[in-house]
């Protein structure tokens, strides 16, 4: 598989685009949907934007006027539209909010990274077509689980922050 992620960064959040690819890359492995994506041009596009606009984005597309973490809109309706395509594939849109994901962090006595990796494995997940249940939260645990348990991030930063269990 190869992916493109295009990010469009509307703040001062500093995000590694090395991380969301390796979570997205991890994430998509441990589904059952791997098979149908491996050996094709994968791309998603990721925007980070502020609490004011992805509360705004929340209240149009879900109409809760409240600000969240995350947003995926996926480029597919079921899995079957993804098996025609042969070599390219846009999977759709995450829609992420550094400063929510920050105070989910904290209450959460997460690393910033750690919150990160859970919540875009979370929105990966999504634009799958993965809904919540055992499945989609044991992959994100998995997921956070290799990066944060063991050394396989060449920046310590990446490496064993405090991880509520």
């Amino acid at each position: 598989m190869n992916l493109i992620l295009e990010i469009n960064n509307k703040t001062g959040c500093k995000v590694e685009k090395y991380l969301l690819e390796k979570i997205f890359q991890s994430t998509i492995r441990k589904t059952k949907k791997f098979e149908i994506l491996s050996g094709k041009k994968v791309s998603v596009s990721v925007a980070l934007v502020s609490l004011d606009e992805i509360r705004q984005i929340n209240k149009k597309y879900r109409k809760k006027d409240t600000p969240t973490d995350i947003l995926s809109f996926s480029n597919f309706e079921n899995l079957s539209e993804k098996e025609k395509i042969k070599k390219n594939i846009f999977l759709g849109e995450i829609i992420l909010c550094c400063e929510y994901i920050k105070k989910s962090a904290k209450i959460n006595n997460m690393s910033f990274s750690a919150e990160l990796c859970y919540i875009f494995s979370h929105g990966v997940l999504h634009l799958l077509g993965i809904r919540h249940g055992k499945e989609m939260f044991s992959i994100q645990d998995s997921v956070v689980g290799l990066f944060f348990a063991k050394k396989c991030l060449d920046n310590d930063e990446y490496v064993n922050p405090k991880i509520k269990k």
